[in-house]
């Protein structure tokens, strides 16, 4: 009831609001007792809410987190499938682990490079990969499943070596399964004439897909007696799109293939064609998350904003389907499963709280206040009331909450302020690891995540500056994050090491043939108490570059050890013929000549041809022609990086005093014409064409370059 739910705590994650639920599932659902296990990329949680026989109007809530093998190999969990007597985990490498309680993973060793999994009767069937071949197997739930051989039961080879019928390369598509028992004469009957195959009573029939190829699968009998039963395979649909679910429907009529552009496919069996049908059924909407395992065939989904559940029927009469839909506008909704003992569908939003949502259809007359007078009724507006009341008081609790985060947001920005600018760091690329004489500077390398981080040989190096020293002398170690390229290296820094010593952190790279360099951001991790809550801050350190940032990547010739490096030939060997040639007019400006920037990108310049030949990275080959005024020069290179980086290290390393007041103003005076020519291009008419207009933009665009380069 409503005084119930108010008068028990809320069902959350509380001790970690940075967890992102990657799905949820019902792994148990009993009258006074329900198990959910959810998780995330790094763990998985057991939930388990229990009614008390002392106290049945309070639910209490345990919970127990279990860490998934994920944090070294890199894989990820791919879903979680509940059996009698198992609980089994689908990894994305295809790995199997299982837990018979609810604390402990445990690896099937017998059972590997598993692509999808599907549960069966009193065991379970998977699709897997084994010595180059692509088998179909079913196996037994047996309890210790860990510990024991191999339940295997059958075998079925769908590896088709004369074509490849699949269209794939079996690593990277998407698989499904769905096995049905054929119990009854009725449903041998809508299997033969939906599916094509023929299978005897209480035989399975595998309905599977990779990518959008959908088939089915079935024994047929011996030959010979005592013979292995051979079986047929029939390819039933191809789709554009990717196959994400299918459920099979015999008492309803129904095969419903769920797609991944939203769309539901309805097969059935037409009573008056006595064939199969087909009727589509388009959501326009993205699945956050989904849900097919109501008893009844219900199919529900959350696309972040509501949640949808969708009725499939046949309606013999007029043979055809129809979907019933029922939307609750419930925004923020990321996992759902559904409770068939309730009829309720249980959800997680993305503030981590559970939800449970109701889709019975209103009776007007059931619901009005005036058709029952009893004591039961008179107590539910009782509590109807007091629910009422409890909602008018939530704008007040809410101001109340508001205000005391935005104190604890002052005191965070308070806190903020102390450690501005007590730290900076200078950036340098190197082709190797620098050594340093100095028996003050300290070096600091993370662990290589991967082997491949090597292949570049090419290092960042950050040197750290503290500024002022007083704030970080308030603890005794501080932790550093180096952001870039979507990855965070953290590096754990003494208080005293930070301050006595020169501290350089050097991270490794690995760039390729037109890329960037990346950009790094780092951030000095500081945790503030606040009304006995400690919280962490992020401060950012400001990253700075100098005159030697960009020098050790340039170099006249190539290293030796550089040559022979596989690794470096690779991003090169196949364009190196067909790549174009880019030519830039570069000023060099500052009254450099031609051997002042030899020196300057560590080459030696001999002879008076006026050409300069250079390497960047060891890998692309730069060429700078001079021209006779010698402020001239015409940069060529295959890599537009090697290009980019030499203008860089010329701007980093030449004269920064403020422009000539008439280049300023012809820079104003470009500026002030392309923003109306923008303008003109958005309210163009008859007399101005667009492509004119484009014209006369680019024009003003190459001006406006050559005046600053």
């Amino acid at each position: 009831s409503m005084q119930e739910d108010f008068g028990q705590d809320q069902w959350s994650i509380g001790d970690d609001s940075l967890f992102q639920a990657c799905g949820l599932i019902v792994a148990a659902a009993h009258a006074g007792k329900s198990i959910f296990i959810t998780w995330n990329q790094y763990y998985l949680l057991n939930f388990r809410f229990k009614t008390p026989k002392a106290d049945s109007s309070r639910v209490k809530m345990t919970k127990v987190r279990i860490p998934l093998p994920t944090r070294t190999s890199g894989k990820y969990l791919r879903s979680v499938h509940t059996l009698k007597f198992n609980t089994m985990l689908l990894m994305s490498d295809g790995g199997i682990y299982c837990f018979g309680s609810f604390k402990a993973l445990h690896a099937i060793q017998w059972l590997s490079g598993v692509r999808c999994f599907a549960i069966v009767g009193n065991g379970f069937s998977v699709i897997r990969e084994q010595e180059q071949r692509l088998l179909l197997q079913t196996y037994l739930d047996l309890p210790g499943l860990e510990k024991g051989e191999s339940t295997l039961q059958h075998t079925f080879d769908i590896t088709y070596d004369e074509q490849n019928i699949f269209q794939c390369d079996w690593q990277h598509d998407e698989y499904t399964l769905t096995t049905i028992m054929v119990s009854t004469e009725k449903e041998e009957q809508f299997t033969q004439r939906l599916f094509g195959v023929t299978a005897a009573q209480q035989e399975y029939v595998h309905i599977f897909s990779i990518g959008g190829h959908v088939f089915a699968l079935c024994k047929t009998e011996p030959l010979e007696e005592g013979a292995d039963s051979p079986y047929h395979i029939e390819l039933l649909c191809v789709y554009a799109a990717i196959v994400k679910f299918i459920r099979i429907l015999p008492d309803q009529n129904l095969c419903l293939v769920f797609l991944n552009n939203g769309s539901v496919d309805m097969w059935y069996v037409s009573c008056l064609l006595e064939i199969k049908q087909r009727h589509m059924h388009h959501t326009g909407a993205e699945w956050l998350d989904y849900d097919a395992t109501s008893e009844c065939g219900d199919f529900y989904y959350t696309d972040g904003m509501q949640v949808v559940r969708l009725r499939f029927k046949y309606n013999g009469q007029l043979d055809e389907c129809y979907v019933d839909t029922m939307v609750k506008s419930v925004p923020g909704i990321q996992c759902c499963t559904f409770l068939n003992h309730s009829e309720q569908l249980v959800c997680l939003s993305d503030n981590n709280i559970f939800y449970r949502i109701g889709f019975e259809a209103n009776d007007p007359n059931k619901d009005s206040p005036m058709a029952d007078f009893t004591a039961e009724a008179i107590e539910r507006i009782r509590n109807n009331a007091q629910a009422l009341e409890a909602y008018q008081r939530q704008p007040a609790i809410l101001r109340e909450a508001l205000q005391k985060e935005y104190e604890k947001q002052q005191l965070i920005a308070v806190g903020r302020n102390n450690f501005d600018e007590s730290l900076r760091a200078s950036l340098e690329f190197h082709r190797r690891v620098p050594g340093y004489e100095d028996e003050n500077v300290l070096l600091l390398q993370p662990e290589p995540e991967v082997p491949t981080l090597k292949a570049g040989s090419l290092y960042a190096v950050l040197n750290l500056t503290v500024i002022n020293s007083q704030p970080l002398q308030h603890s005794n170690n501080w932790q550093l994050l180096i952001c870039f390229d979507h990855k965070i290296q953290s590096f754990l820094l003494p208080t005293n090491t930070l301050l006595n010593r020169r501290c350089r952190l050097v991270v490794p790279l690995r760039k390729l043939k037109n890329e960037f360099l990346p950009r790094f951001n780092i951030k000095l991790v500081a945790f503030i108490e606040i009304s006995s809550l400690i919280s962490a801050v992020l401060l950012p350190v400001s990253v700075t570059k100098s005159a030697a940032t960009y020098s050790s990547l340039f170099s006249s010739t190539r290293s030796f050890a550089d040559i022979g490096s596989e690794d470096l030939l690779i991003p090169t060997t196949k364009a190196s013929t067909s790549e174009p040639v880019i030519q830039h007019t570069i000023r060099f400006g500052n009254g450099l000549t031609l051997p002042q920037i030899a020196c300057l990108f560590n080459a030696s310049k001999n002879g008076n041809d006026g050409l300069l030949d250079l390497y960047f990275l060891d890998d692309a080959k730069l060429r700078l022609q001079g021209c006779s005024n010698d402020s001239m020069g015409t940069l060529e290179s295959e890599d537009a990086s090697a290009i980019y980086y030499f203008k860089q290290h010329l701007l980093l390393n030449g004269d920064t005093r403020d422009p000539e007041p008439i280049t300023l103003d012809q820079i104003l005076k470009f500026q002030c014409e392309t923003k109306r020519l923008s303008s003109s291009k958005q309210y163009e008419n008859n007399l101005e064409s667009g492509e004119n207009v484009t014209m006369r933009l680019e024009s003003k665009y190459r001006a406006l370059r050559s005046v600053i380069f």
